[in-house]
């Protein structure tokens, strides 16, 4: 195909704590396997390459990974992150037979916010469960909200029209997303400054107090 998508790799032999070498060099070490694989195979990826394939096309994406003596066509099954940076520290290729469906979750793509909302939008599924076959999987699946105007309003599984090939798991009856009231903001100044002059009048009285001299001095 004209368009396939390709991502570059490198064939990998540096294995355990080495692999931090490859990371300050700036690789992210990964593994290649799947039915139709016989071996797992050690690869690496260049940082900033594949954080740019991966936010543009996520992990539900079909494409080739090609390296020098070899290629399979994978999706991401899994980025290991870095915990306080998030940067990716390991990937997992997994190579699918393209003649049995594969189910995975796919990420959900919310359009058209109303900017009438007398609300907030509360956002509770980002992702949703789907089966197909793996050339068949979606990038994502789009999830129009413009409907979404006052409390209470909800977008459900159900609203979602899957492509041709393409059947949801997730149950229809879960909720996407909804339309919640506007938390209202409580104003403890007033009290606070209550308090504060509370405490200030306490701290004047026990200043007069002291500064009082007695009759018998």
């Amino acid at each position: 195909m004209a368009d396939e998508l390709i991502l570059m790799a490198e064939p990998r032999t540096v294995h355990g704590k080495q692999v931090k070498r490859l990371r300050r060099e700036g690789l992210v070490p990964g593994v290649v396997y799947g039915p139709v694989v016989e071996n797992t195979i050690s690869v690496s990826v260049e940082r900033r390459v594949f954080d740019k394939f991966y936010m543009q096309h996520g992990h539900s994406t079909i494409f080739k990974l090609q390296w020098d003596g070899g290629e399979e066509t994978v999706l991401i099954r899994e980025v290991q992150l870095e915990p306080v940076r998030k940067d990716p520290l390991h990937i997992d290729f997994f190579a699918p037979n393209l003649r049995v469906k594969l189910r995975t979750t796919v990420p959900l793509a919310l359009h058209n916010h109303n900017e009438n909302m007398e609300g907030v939008l509360n956002t509770i599924l980002t992702e949703i469960e789907v089966e197909a076959l793996p050339m068949d999987l979606p990038h994502q699946l789009d999830v129009d909200i413009e409907q979404l105007v006052s409390v209470g309003d909800h977008v459900r599984v159900e609203d979602i029209t899957a492509p041709n090939g393409v059947e949801i798991i997730t149950s229809s009856d879960e909720t996407i997303a909804t339309v919640v009231a506007e938390a209202v903001e409580e104003e403890p100044e007033v009290e606070e400054a209550a308090e504060g002059e509370e405490a200030a009048e306490g701290a004047e009285e026990a200043a007069e107090g002291e500064e009082a001299p007695s009759e018998d001095e």
